[in-house]
């Protein structure tokens, strides 16, 4: 039984569906499809047992039908008349009742019209990738031969054609033509593009759809505009519904369309001059024409008559501030449309260039919410006053005022005797001035010592000795009380201390005087004396006191921008007190062997020195070490430390002198720094003059060829080797008063010569001991290095470096010049600040102002004449660097004397001319660096790429390679500052790795504590004018590690070559230029 009713069950199912297959339509003629003359009419009925109605895809047929209900059928005749190609296409008629369908296709040949014309969108295709697509290109005579092609492509396209749809199957993105032959007669049709779009072949859940509005408030008048995007997805259609619909009101939407991976589409809903009637809910509905998925989002728009302003701050009529304290006064304010906000002191309109000691903001909170402030910054007595608030537009105007009163500390400002000779009364009078009104009290001392602690009493109001009279009066110009109170005595008898107190809710004074009778007049005098004596001593503390602070003191020129403000024109430095320090800087100091002094100054002196244990791989090793005269001031040792803090603060790099370690506890504080053998670029360019005068004099057009590409190899390793001098000298400084002054020279008989790029860090890290030892040896070149032209741009280049790090740092360096430039072996330049080893002021490079000397010659012009520094100023100075660079050690400014003369001759805009060693390239950067205005100078980024580009790639490759190999050694300056416990291994870094490892580094700077909350990142003032972008090209130059690795860090500058790297280095150099 059970397979018989399974035969059964396959069956009804069978039937049933060949049930729905059967139409119960009939249509007269009962062809699938009829070809019909043009300008001729036809007929079409269609019979059913419900209520039925004909439709057609042509959209130019006007379709004219009459329906006939019988006794059980209904006939809907349609009648088309004067046929054309026009009328070709499907006519279906439908019950809608019952679900049925039938449909005819009829084709009306017309020469004039082969094929059908599309709608505009029709010619665009979407493919899915998932099926067939179809071209339509349908034809009206059937009998057509129709092939497709690609545009601009002879050879047909081998699809299949079906003459009532078009070409159906899978397209390329390509556009395409049909071209169709009657009678061995040849049409195209219109293009068609073909569009391959990405859809997902699941449904998603959601369609990833918004809507924002430009204004959701808005006046009559005014544009509403409302844009409805969804991302993720091709086949979008949107449809909308607004208020102006109700209305009558119909307007298109706009669709974009942006291609790319998210496939963003948007309608953008616009309705110009909207009225009162447009307010309301905008409504827009997203379907996913694919996957059939519907979304939909609303946005609710008001439109308004006129503008308001509304005031939703609330302010007391009387504002209370303290005076010297800093206050702020909030307004938040509701309008639209936006308002202008002003402020007024006493009907006086305030703004913030008026008066640097206010700060009038204004916030943007919402898209009718305003917020505005006014900060009075240390409160003055004469601030006080009606202040107002006001907010306008051409529609609406409202106000708020208050009345600020400074509170000001009772405070006694007149305590004098008024006594007369007459009866032996005696009266004194106390005056005292505060706000909120002081109170006044007297006291009295039992012996001859101040009125203070336990030893003082109360006086009465009235007695038979005395009486008391206090009067109060608010001054309206002061905007305070002054209150008098008068203290009369009907006898005195002996001298008597008096005091007179003072005091309100702010805070207390006094003052305190002896009454002595008249009969004591050799008192008087014997006191008279004593207190002209004691004023006189107090005379002389204070001009002790004056010339002590006149005396110059030691200061870090080296300054940490924390903050800017909103004009670019004033800066707030980090106080470098507030950094931290890392103890892991700590050496012990039975470490440290000193030597002799290196360099003496007004403050401190420079010794070199020999570490112990500095590095895991190097017993010893030689360094400079940084110290303070044992006079030194407690001023002075904290401007010492906060030298200290901002350098391990920085981080090392390579063109920088680093920091070693440091000494703080149990002694005086020492820095240890790197030991830099060969002095400072000035001597360096004085004693090596000859050399590049004897070697250019004749070459001098040759060496301008150093720019070109066309340089043989040999020629460039010649000019880019770096060598060392014969006469290494650290700087002529003045001689310690109790220190005899020893120049720093090579402690060893010969001179060595180090390429830039011997320097091997893969070996362990080794500096020079006392003796020369086998790991020392380095090739020997002759006993005159020369000095050639790409020496000069490579220093140039190498401070530009060194300067663009300190500039990442947002660190302003203020004393930038050659005297600050330290040179290395192998030519390797690093920047530093040896103002504390430098009698600066029998220096004539630095002038006095104030208890500081200034080296006004290097100074860029705002921060002489407004104390602006910035990154910038430090711009200015680098173009006096490579005038001093490209005049081998000149001294600036020549021809002007240190007077009024040189003010007004920077003011001018005097600049000096280019030096006779400089190309037209180099004195073009020095003018961009000497720009009146520091907005359009080149940042220090720019200028590495302006040097780099002057410099062959060779010399660049050296640098990225000392640099690279650097970054992987164990120097002390990287060790100190790596992480710790990470598995970092510097052996597996490669030359590519550069970059990355230099974050790992700037990681471990702040895994060591450092809180870099203290250095905020400043951008730099953006060029008024068009240059070149160097910027553009800097992630391709040479130093690309230097760039954003914020913990790029020094080469020792005594590391010797690998024995293998000597051969190398000595058979690359050539006796030349």
């Amino acid at each position: 039984m059970r397979p018989f009713f399974m035969k059964m069950l396959v069956f009804l199912v069978f039937f049933l569906t060949s049930v729905k297959e059967i139409s119960s339509l009939e249509i007269t003629p009962s062809a699938h499809e009829v070809i019909l003359n043009p300008n001729t009419d036809f007929t079409l009925k269609c019979s059913g047992h419900n209520e039925i109605f004909w439709k057609t895809d042509s959209m130019h047929t006007k379709l004219d039908t009459v329906l006939e209900k019988g006794d059980t059928i209904f006939t809907n005749t349609l009648t088309l008349r004067n046929l054309t190609g026009l009328n070709t296409g499907e006519y279906s008629c439908i019950d809608n009742q019952d679900l049925d369908e039938k449909a005819i296709y009829i084709f009306v040949p017309d020469l004039s019209m082969p094929f059908l014309p599309n709608d505009q969108e029709d010619i665009f295709v979407f493919s899915t990738g998932y099926g067939e697509v179809i071209i339509p290109c349908r034809v009206t005579n059937p009998n057509a031969t129709v092939a497709l092609y690609e545009k601009r492509v002879s050879d047909p396209v081998p699809e299949t054609y079906f003459p009532q749809q078009g070409f159906k199957g899978q397209f390329e993105d390509k556009a395409y033509i049909c071209k169709a032959t009657i009678d061995g007669e040849e049409f195209e049709s219109e293009t068609f593009y073909v569009y391959s779009i990405q859809v997902s072949s699941s449904p998603t859940n959601v369609i990833n759809m918004s809507i924002s509005a430009v204004q959701t408030l808005l006046k009559q008048g005014e544009n509403i505009t409302v844009t409805c995007s969804v991302r993720g997805i091709e086949l979008i259609n949107y449809t909308w519904s607004y208020p102006g619909q109700k209305m009558g009101k119909e307007v298109k939407p706009r669709t974009r369309f942006v291609p790319g991976v998210k496939h963003h589409t948007s309608s953008v809903l616009t309705i110009h001059n909207a009225d009162l009637n447009d307010q309301g809910l905008y409504v827009c509905e997203a379907i996913d024409t694919y996957h059939v998925q519907k979304e939909e989002r609303s946005i609710s728009v008001r439109v308004i008559e006129h503008g308001f302003v509304i005031f939703h701050s609330v302010l007391n009529e009387t504002v209370f501030a303290e005076l010297h304290k800093s206050h702020t006064f909030l307004v938040e304010i509701e309008a639209y449309p936006s308002p202008t906000i002003l402020w007024f002191q006493n009907n006086k309109t305030l703004t913030s260039k008026s008066n640097s000691e206010f700060a009038i903001n204004r916030r943007n909170l919402s898209e009718t919410r305003y917020q505005t402030t006014l900060t009075l910054v240390r409160v003055k007595q004469s601030e006080g006053g009606l202040y107002t608030v006001r907010a306008f537009h051409e529609d609406d105007l409202k106000e708020l005022s208050f009345y600020l009163q400074i509170n000001v500390p009772a405070k006694v400002t007149d305590l004098r005797d008024c006594s007369t000779k007459t009866n032996g009364e005696q009266t004194v009078i106390c005056t005292t001035e505060g706000m909120p009104q002081p109170e006044v009290t007297w006291y009295t001392c039992n012996d001859d010592q101040w009125c203070a602690g336990k030893t003082t009493k109360i006086l009465g109001n009235t007695s038979e000795e005395m009486n008391l009279q206090t009067n109060f009066t608010y001054r309206d110009d002061l905007k305070l009380y002054i209150v008098t109170s008068k203290l009369h005595f009907h006898r005195v008898d002996e001298p008597i201390f008096i005091q007179c107190a003072t005091q309100n809710l702010l805070g207390t004074d006094f003052q305190q005087i002896t009454l002595v009778p008249y009969n004591l007049s050799f008192k008087v005098i014997i006191s008279s004396v004593i207190v002209a004596f004691v004023v006189l001593m107090v005379l002389f503390l204070v001009i002790l006191i004056f010339l002590w602070r006149k005396k110059p003191r030691y200061e870090i020129r080296w300054k940490v921008i924390e903050s800017v403000s909103s004009d670019g024109h004033e800066y707030i430095y980090v106080d470098p007190m507030q950094l931290p320090y890392d103890s892991s800087w700590e050496v012990p100091r039975d470490r440290l062997v000193l030597g002799r002094t290196l360099g003496s100054g007004a403050f401190g002196r420079v010794v070199e020195a020999i570490a112990h244990s500095l590095s895991h791989s190097q017993s010893t090793m030689r360094v400079a070490v940084k110290m303070l005269k044992s006079t030194a001031r407690s001023s002075e040792k904290q401007a010492l430390m906060s030298e200290l803090k901002i350098m391990s603060h920085l981080g090392p790099h390579l063109n920088i002198v680093n920091l070693l370690g440091a000494c703080t506890k149990g002694g005086p504080i020492y820095i240890i720094t790197e030991y830099c053998r060969y002095g400072d670029l000035v001597d360096y360019l004085h004693r090596n003059k000859h050399t590049f005068l004897q070697c250019y004099s004749e070459k001098a057009k040759q060496e301008a060829d150093l720019y070109g590409n066309g340089l043989r190899e040999d020629r460039l390793q010649s000019h880019t080797s770096l060598s060392v001098e014969s006469d290494g000298g650290y700087m002529d400084m003045s001689k310690d008063e109790s220190l005899d002054y020893v120049p720093m020279s090579d402690m060893k008989g010969e001179i060595k010569y180090v390429d830039i790029d011997s320097s091997n860090y893969g070996m362990t890290y080794e500096l020079d001991s006392y003796s020369p030892s086998a790991s020392e040896k380095v090739t020997l070149i002759n006993e005159s290095p020369l000095l050639s032209y790409t020496d000069l741009v490579g220093v140039s280049f190498q401070v530009a470096n060194g300067m663009e790090f300190l500039a990442s740092k947002n660190c302003v360096h203020r004393d930038l010049a050659a005297r600050n430039v330290l040179i290395c072996e192998g030519k390797l330049v690093k920047i530093c600040d040896f103002g504390l080893a430098r009698d600066i002021m029998r220096d004539s490079n630095y002038i006095s102002k104030g208890n500081t000397f200034l080296p006004l010659k290097w100074m860029a012009p705002e921060s002489i004449f407004n104390n602006l520094y910035t990154t910038l100023s430090d711009v200015w100075s680098f173009g006096i660097l490579l005038w001093e660079i490209f005049t081998l050690g000149g001294t600036p400014y020549p021809e002007l004397p240190m007077n009024e003369q040189f003010y007004n001759a920077i003011k001018r805009g005097y600049r000096m001319s280019k030096p006779t060693h400089a190309s037209n390239e180099i004195y073009e950067i020095m003018q961009k660096c000497w720009e009146e205005k520091f907005e359009i100078r080149p940042s220090f980024s720019q200028l590495v790429v302006l040097m780099g580009n002057l410099l062959a790639d060779s010399y660049k490759k050296k640098y990225q390679q000392v640099n690279e190999e650097f970054l992987k050694s164990d120097h002390p300056a990287i060790v100190r500052t790596r992480p710790r416990n990470t598995g970092f291994n510097p052996s597996r870094s490669t030359a590519s790795d550069s970059v990355s490892s230099s974050s790992v580094l700037y990681t471990a700077v702040e895994q060591n504590g450092l809180d870099n909350d203290y250095i905020i990142p400043l951008p730099d003032p953006k060029p008024e004018g068009d240059s070149n972008d160097p910027q553009e090209a800097s992630s391709s130059r040479a130093s690309s590690t230097l760039n954003e690795a914020n913990t790029s860090s020094t080469i020792s500058c005594d590391s010797p070559l690998a024995p293998e790297q000597e051969e190398a280095a000595a058979s690359e150099l050539k006796p030349d230029c």
